[in-house]
Formats: C-alpha cells, structure tokens, sequence
C-alpha cells in the first residue's frame, strides 16, 4: 500500500506563521527588558497627614528605554485611598512626571494627587496602587511592573471652628429658591471639578492669592446658615475667607490652565484654574475679571478683582483647592507644596540612593 505524504494546508501554515511570529516578538521584548519583572519604588511626599492635607504618591519606575510622555499625560495606573476598614474614600489617575538618572538606572516619575477629606475621623488610611485598564494609554512598558503592596499611613485629628451667618433676603433666596440655572451651574461645576483631564502646569509650590493677613473664615469651618423664614441649614466652609476690600488684585496661586471665568449665582464672578490633573485653585466672588477660559496664568498675574457677588455677606476672596472633587486646606497646600519637583527629587534621592548603599557587595 502506498502511504500517503502529510501536507499542511495553507490556512494551518498562516496560523503557524502568526505563532512564530508573536514568539519571536515576546522574546525580542523580553530580551530589551520590555517584560522583564521590575520593582517600583513608591513614596508620599507628606511627612504628616491630616483632614485636608493633599497627599502626593509618586511612583519611581525603573525602565531601560524611556517611554516618549509629555508632563500631564495620563498613565494607566490609579492610586486608591481607602478606611482602615477598607471603606473606598477617594481615587486618583496617575500621571507622567518627569525622568531622571540615579547610578546609571533611568527611571520615570509617575504621580497621583489625593487628599483625606476634612470630615475624616480615623486615625489611619490606607494607599493601594493598581492597574487602571480605563487609562488613555496603554503600553508594553508597564507589562511586568511590580506594584507596592498596601501602605498605611496615620492620621492626625484636627479640630474646626463653627460659626452661624445670618442670611438676608437676596442671600436667603440664592441659597433656599429652585433655579434650574443654579442647578445647570452646580452640575458644570462639579463635571469640571471632578475631571482628570491632562496637563501638568505647576511644578513647584503655592502662593496665596492677596497680601492681606485679614480672614474672615477658615477652612473646614462648620457653618449654619440662619435664613430669612426662620429655618438653618449646615454647611462645611471648603476654603480661605480673605476680609479685602472690593477692588483689591487678586493673583494666580500657581502656573495652570484658566478652565472657568464666568459669573455664577452662587459663587458671583468666579475663576478656576487647573494645575495638573484633578487639581484646581478656585477664586470666588470676585467684582471683575481679568482673565477668560483657555488662558495660561502664571504664579501672580491678576485675575480680577475683589468683591462681593454672588452668596456674600461682604467685600472678600473666597479661596479654595480641590482635589478629585474634594477640599483641601489652602494653608497645608501652600505648606506641603505636593507638585514641588525639586522636593520630589530631593527626597527620591535621599531613598534611591539609601536603597543603593544597602545592596552594595550582594
């Protein structure tokens, strides 16, 4: 009997084809290091937390060929603040930084700005880092990163002021009366304030907006308003009340990005600036402005001046941050200037380099 030869079929040589080459890829990259297991060194630039404090993780990721990012763009990665019961209280897209060279090992700079809220009352939070699949880019170069395990971090209480602001008939109103403009402005607001788009535009610290010392209300200050009908309603003060005079320049705290310049009910003449993402200053009741969306500010140039329109009880700046949609302490901003890269660097060296004089002669 006359035995018959095997043939491969065309369909099975292009399947087998495609294999190899799809292997022969996967060992090109492990061979450049694309997929290789690599340690990612993780610290928070904050000595000392506490309700309000701005929280800045960076993450320093080993890499042996440099990935082409601009300051800003998003990474697919997300930091994770959560209860020491695991309770979810807030999360943060990380984004490109910056690249430096420790001996002889290249390394990216990657960060995620969070803050604990000012209603916190645990002692401890915890820090998880994790893949985001979401992100707007997706690379070979984060396969085979090695994450930090969970970092617990203590918690100091603080205390706040509580004070009651008797309301007069057109404030009652603003605060009390439907309005479905009002409502259309709430919700921009907090679209806006709850983005992460890119853009890294401040890489060093933080100035208050006016030289006036004078303040009238402090941040995390426990309000209750006393309206007209004899009702009260409780609120929480999310920043800096400056006592200036109508008139007086208020300046930009920071490099950023004007995101909104607009007369709002509720906030009267109002300024927002993005200075990397999830982050903004806000400047509120302003009598004019200076400045229009889309505009880039540098630390100090005028945005307006001061005033009383909107919900305001007198002349003053209404000053506040935001972070992923949560206040934080305009003082502890200026204080832990949480995008400053040369404090960043300084103390990623101050431990890359301890990591190096420990592994020396393994």
């Amino acid at each position: 009997m006359e035995k018959r030869g095997h043939h491969i079929t065309r369909k099975t040589f292009q399947r087998l084809l495609v294999g190899i080459t799809a292997l022969a890829c996967m060992l090109l990259l492990l061979g450049s290091g694309t997929f290789q297991s690599r340690e990612t060194h993780i610290l928070v630039l904050q000595d000392e937390l506490s309700p309000g404090s701005p929280i800045s993780v960076i993450l320093v990721i080993p890499t042996p060929h440099p990935p082409q990012y601009k300051a800003g763009d998003m990474l697919p990665l997300q930091g994770l603040l959560s209860s020491s019961e695991k309770r979810p209280i807030q999360k943060a897209p990380f984004f490109y930084t910056d690249q430096i060279q420790l001996a002889g090992q290249d390394y990216i700079l990657a960060m995620a700005i969070l803050v604990v809220p000012n209603t916190y009352e645990e002692k401890t939070v915890h820090l998880d880092v994790q893949f985001e699949k979401t992100a707007s880019i997706a690379s070979s170069f984060f396969a085979g990163l090695n994450l930090p395990q969970t970092h617990n971090f203590p918690v100091s209480p603080r205390s706040f002021n509580s004070e009651t602001i008797a309301l007069g008939p057109e404030n009652t109103d603003i605060k009390t009366k439907p309005d479905p403009q009002k409502n259309k402005e709430a919700a921009e607001l907090w679209k806006l304030l709850t983005s992460t788009d890119a853009g890294l535009f401040n890489t060093a610290g933080f100035t208050a907006p006016v030289d006036s010392p004078r303040r009238t209300s402090y941040f995390g200050d426990r309000r209750v308003y006393q309206y007209t009908d004899g009702s009260s309603e409780r609120s929480i003060h999310g920043g800096i009340d400056f006592g200036v005079p109508r008139g007086t320049p208020v300046r930009a705290s920071a490099p950023g990005l004007v995101r909104m310049a607009r007369f709002r009910i509720v906030t009267g003449n109002t300024v927002i600036i993005q200075h990397a993402p999830g982050l903004y200053s806000l400047y509120y009741h302003m009598d004019s402005l200076s400045v229009k969306e889309g505009d880039l500010v540098q630390t100090g140039t005028e945005l307006g001046k001061s005033g009383s329109t909107g919900l305001s009880t007198g002349p003053h700046l209404h000053w506040e941050f935001r972070i992923q949609g949560e206040f934080a302490d305009p003082d502890l901003m200026i204080q832990a200037a949480p995008l400053d890269k040369e404090r960043i660097i300084s103390k990623i060296t101050e431990k890359l380099g301890k990591t190096d004089r420990s592994t020396e002669g393994r």
